[in-house]
């Protein structure tokens, strides 16, 4: 069975109004155009990139004691360990080849 009657030409009343008005203004020439002034604000995201110079001399000192609280304090990840601690037996190893360096580790 087919479908009775015509299609439809619009989908509301509403659009059928707004489509009138539309031709009206056409008609008289005017732009049928609402105009709204409003603030839009929005955040953009800018990326700086800076070249940050490694510690050097006395400055490795305070860093380095920096890392020791942050280890006790338990904010240095237990995963990170591991890393940090071969990082910290080549120092060790380096400190020890130098001849102006001569005093033994201890370890606690």
């Amino acid at each position: 069975m087919g479908a009775r009657g015509r299609i439809p030409q619009w989908c509301s009343p509403t659009c059928r109004q707004r489509a009138w008005e539309q031709r009206r203004a056409a008609e008289s020439g005017r732009a049928a155009t609402k105009v709204v002034d409003r603030v839009v604000e929005y955040e953009r995201v800018v990326y700086v990139v800076e070249s940050v110079e490694p510690p050097s001399g006395v400055d490795w000192s305070d860093h380095l004691a920096a890392l020791t609280r942050q280890v006790e304090s338990g904010r240095y990840y237990d995963r990170d360990l591991p890393t940090l601690a071969k990082a910290l037996d080549e120092l060790l190893r380096a400190l020890a080849r130098r001849r102006a360096w001569h005093r033994p580790f201890r370890r606690a």
